[in-house]
């Protein structure tokens, strides 16, 4: 799935490519008040720099993503081994409770049997 994503990343890309190849002749004019008055700039150019533009956006965007699974990821482990962690001391705890029940049971055999 992976190689399969990266090659219609390239794809996607060598298409904007082309389409910017292929309307390399048109003239835009761009208005993008208010911080610039408009101005004419060749519309391959436009449109490929347009692509990359949304390619940066969606690799921002999936970067972000990808950072809260990993925040999500270290909280699941560090609850998991907390867990473990609990788990343990309550065994501990057990066999500790089971050899003092064995010494009380011993003493209290060795009581009856001198009775």
């Amino acid at each position: 799935m992976k190689y399969f994503l990266v090659l219609l990343g390239i794809l996607i890309i060598l298409d904007i490519a082309y389409f910017s190849f292929v309307n390399q002749a048109d003239t835009l004019t761009i208005n993008y008040k208010p911080f610039i008055d408009s101005f004419e700039v060749n519309s391959g150019i436009f449109y490929f720099l347009t692509g990359i533009y949304g390619f940066i956006g969606g690799v921002l965007l999936t970067y972000s993503r990808v950072i809260g699974l990993k925040k999500e990821l270290k909280k699941f482990k560090r609850k998991t081994e907390k867990s473990t962690v609990e788990s343990e001391e309550n065994q501990d705890r057990v066999e500790k409770l089971e050899s003092k029940i064995e010494t009380l049971e011993a003493a209290l055999k060795e009581a009856l049997n001198k009775k």
